[in-house]
């Protein structure tokens, strides 16, 4: 008998979501890393990306969830809370009511109120129930490169090292430093406007423009623009095609 419950108590811990050994994909291990090692700017876009991606890994959530419990009360810069509203936002995509009860805190003793608006605004009793996420269960040490990585600063030698993956790999909604991070940079690009260009109530100018990285023998890889305002780009579509010349 005390077999069986040390082996249910066994199947039970490593199935927790926290202690999961799946393997991260390669996007993942690159969220993980950019959370953990991050600057405010690096945090922001890697929720950005996960947010707009509605793909969330558990394991990468509880790394973001780690950062917000570490950060909530000593943001004060305008990007330091533009960054934990957006981990917030990211944390929303759960599909339990796994961060509920860190999302309550945080509404209750966010150092800002935007902090605390967001996470008032992503709480919901109507999640279904799971195991709630337990502040410093995750280490962020941990999920350190082991050497430095591009996010640090790393030299043009490692950044040429790194493994190219297939463009099948992007998500839709990463940013386009992102994309090129992961599958390298294309055989050829180019922008072209679009219909939105014209229409008269588009303040912001979002979709205005589009960037097509061609990949040759794998096909292309879409971005739209996400404002007039900026030179930010967003991955909209892939589009696979073995046929690609890789020029226009």
């Amino acid at each position: 008998m005390k077999i069986f419950y040390l082996a249910l108590v066994t199947v039970l811990f490593f199935s927790h979501p926290c202690f999961s050994t799946e393997p991260l994909s390669p996007i993942d291990q690159r969220y993980v890393e950019r959370l953990s090692i991050g600057g405010p700017t690096t945090i922001r876009d890697v929720a950005k990306s996960i947010y707009r991606s509605e793909q969330a890994n558990t394991q990468v959530l509880d790394v973001a969830a780690e950062v917000l419990m570490r950060d909530y009360q000593v943001a004060i810069d305008n990007t330091q809370i533009d960054a934990l509203a957006w981990v917030i936002k990211a944390l929303a995509l759960a599909d339990t009511n796994r961060y509920q009860v860190i999302l309550a805190e945080v509404a209750e003793n966010a150092s800002h109120r935007k902090i605390a608006k967001y996470a008032r605004k992503m709480q919901d009793d109507d999640l279904p129930e799971g195991p709630a996420y337990e502040p410093g269960s995750v280490v962020l040490a941990d999920y350190e490169p082991d050497q430095a990585s591009p996010v640090a600063g790393a030299s043009a030698a490692t950044e040429s090292n790194r493994e190219v993956h297939p463009i099948t790999i992007v998500r839709e909604g990463m940013s386009i430093q992102e994309a090129y991070d992961l599958v390298g940079y294309p055989t050829s690009e180019h922008t072209y406007q679009t219909g939105k260009q014209w229409i008269p109530f588009n303040y912001k100018g979002g979709d205005i423009r589009r960037q097509a990285a061609l990949y040759k023998g794998q096909g292309r890889i879409v971005f739209s623009n996400t404002s007039r305002y900026s030179n930010s780009w967003r991955v909209l579509e892939v589009l696979v095609d073995e046929a690609e010349t890789g020029y226009p």
